[in-house]
């Protein structure tokens, strides 16, 4: 699967450089996605999600930014929460009843 947030954007967000390798990235990108994913209850891109990487809404994106600096920056205890998801992608959630 394609990633959402590129490694270079990734890089960009975190204001890191070359000292912070792409095998330190690519998992907490990764981690990144599966939060906000698990939080809206549905895959970012393909069956249940949007058709391409490029077609995430911006603040669904933006989400997943601060959840990387949190797992970036709180390696041992992140700290983002589902209250502070919700004002700002809550709406994009799948609910299921039942």
């Amino acid at each position: 699967m394609t990633p959402v947030l590129s490694t270079p954007a990734a890089r960009e967000h975190l204001r890191v450089g070359a000292s912070v390798t792409d095998e330190v990235l690519a998992p907490l990108i990764a981690a990144a996605e599966g939060r906000i994913a698990l939080f809206l209850g549905r895959p970012l891109v393909g069956d249940g999600g949007w058709p391409t990487a490029g077609e995430v809404p911006a603040l669904v994106t933006h989400a997943m930014k601060l959840a990387l600096s949190d797992f970036y920056v709180n390696r041992e205890a992140p700290a983002l929460t589902d209250d502070q998801l919700r004002p700002m992608i809550g709406g994009y959630q799948r609910l299921s009843i039942g």
